[in-house]
């Protein structure tokens, strides 16, 4: 799993890559979004100081999510992939002097939980509508005879009205 609290300061200081594979379950904002829990999430993360001495953190993160069919309301697999680049910063000041190409992710002295990072860049990556690729499997609530008797019905013609309408002219 991923370390809880670190010090992004001297990641980046050191360069550190950082592969895991966390929990799910871990992460329960993401968690509730979902149809459930399982599963886990890979994460590979690199923290250095670029050529412009801007402390920085990318990452990759992979999963795949149990999410609800927007059609059936049924548990569906989603693969979930995204790639990330972070800016170091301490203000709001810094984060506006970053170049385009970056997000501020902005800290304060305190060290800082790697598990909320990457839960907050995995709930940007979901999909906003899921369902299933091929027709889902929706049950009604009819028995066979039932469906039959509603078929014979004859409908009333709703145009009906007009024709009469129409004669008494």
């Amino acid at each position: 799993p991923l370390p809880k609290q670190v010090d992004v300061r001297k990641l980046t200081q050191k360069c550190v890559e950082i592969s895991a594979k966390e929990p799910i379950a871990q992460l329960p904002r993401l968690a509730g979004l979902l149809a459930s829990d399982s599963g886990f999430v890979d994460v590979e993360l690199s923290f250095y100081i670029d050529e412009q001495r801007i402390r920085r953190l990318d990452g990759k993160i992979a999963a795949e999510v149990d999410a609800i069919c927007q059609r059936c309301l049924e548990p569906v697999s989603v693969k979930v992939e995204s790639s990330f680049a972070l800016a170091i910063v301490w203000t709001d000041d810094q984060a506006k002097n970053l170049p385009r190409s970056v997000e501020p992710l902005i800290v304060d002295e305190e060290p800082i939980d790697l598990a909320d990072v990457v839960e907050e860049e995995l709930i940007l990556s979901l999909p906003i509508v899921n369902y299933h690729d091929n027709q889902c499997q929706q049950q009604t609530e009819f028995s066979d005879g039932e469906a039959d008797e509603l078929a014979e019905e004859p409908r009333e013609n709703p145009f009906k009205v007009l024709e009469q309408l129409k004669s008494n002219k």
